[in-house]
């Protein structure tokens, strides 16, 4: 199989030459072009031969000018629709279509994005989380901007042919989480917008990243997508054995990113083979459990992409 017959095979749950294997990390891009940050991608991606070209996103959503962070009700009013126009969205643009012109057909390209929340507090601050959460009402709006834009964003990632999206979302961290919701709040201000983009998703793969700790994967059982991605090895979150049980969706995970910076050869192995017999071989894609730190030296990332061949 190619990397691109190895993917789909995967996601549909057939039978595989074996499993495909997804490595990212930060590449301290963004400063640079969208072309030269496919440059530090594609080389990566080819060095250590991995199946699934997954872009990270380092551009960061602008602010109004004027507007350094989200401190009071009435910034929420400021934040509206981002244009794809708007180099936010356009770099990573270049750097998707970079990489397709590197890389060529044969690679499944992934683009990676966040939940409307996570689009305006990774530039504002996370601070900005109490007071969306203290006025849900007054935040609806800001939220809806954000939404639009992103759906607005993936409509121009169809047109340019791209395999799929990593859709990062929070919605699944609980209060237990620093950066989690409760029930209500994951009902009002996260589910219909992440509903909202992933049905725009729609013909893409939509990878579902539930991203963070302390994670309650039953609030996303009615989200569509094809591919679910979570830190199968936090103690916190469902481990990779209790999720298989109740979930026939393809699932990545298998690479603990938060120790394997500290872990032998052996313990990797170990984590690759007990994540590859849960699955019984098959839709499964081999993955950090988010992304993987760009201090993690090079026999690590070796050794995973090497063992599981």
């Amino acid at each position: 199989m190619n990397k691109r017959d190895r993917f789909y095979a995967a996601i549909s749950g057939l039978e595989t030459d074996r499993v495909p294997v997804s490595l990212w990390m930060h590449f301290a891009a963004p400063y640079l072009s969208g072309d030269e940050s496919a440059e530090r991608h594609s080389e990566f991606f080819l060095h250590y031969d991995v199946d699934i070209a997954k872009a990270v996103s380092d551009y960061r959503r602008p602010l109004p000018a004027g507007l350094n962070q989200i401190q009071t009700v009435a910034d929420f009013e400021k934040i509206t629709k981002v244009s794809v126009s708007d180099p936010f969205f356009a770099e990573q643009i270049n750097l998707l279509k970079g990489l397709r012109a590197r890389l060529g057909e044969g690679w499944p390209i992934i683009d990676t994005f966040f939940d409307p929340i996570q689009l305006v507090l990774r530039r504002s601050g996370f601070s900005t989380m109490s007071l969306i959460l203290d006025n849900p009402a007054k935040a609806r709006p800001m939220i809806e901007a954000a939404t639009e834009s992103m759906i607005d964003y993936v409509r121009e990632l169809k047109k340019i042919g791209i395999d799929g999206g990593f859709y990062s979302t929070r919605a699944a961290a609980t209060k237990d989480c620093s950066q989690g919701f409760s029930d209500s709040e994951f009902n009002e201000l996260m589910k219909p917008y992440d509903m909202a983009i992933l049905t725009e998703m729609q013909g893409m793969v939509r990878l579902l990243h539930t991203c963070k700790s302390h994670l309650d994967l039953s609030r996303v059982d009615d989200y569509p997508y094809e591919v679910l991605s979570w830190a199968d090895l936090d103690p916190t979150c469902p481990s990779m054995a209790q999720v298989r049980k109740a979930n026939d969706k393809c699932l990545m995970g298998g690479i603990n990113q938060a120790r394997v910076i500290e872990q032998s050869i052996d313990e990797i192995k170990h984590n690759i083979d007990c994540a590859i017999a849960i699955n019984k071989g098959r839709n499964f894609i081999l993955s950090p459990g988010c992304t993987i730190g760009s201090n993690v030296p090079d026999h690590v990332l070796q050794t995973i992409s090497n063992y599981a061949r």
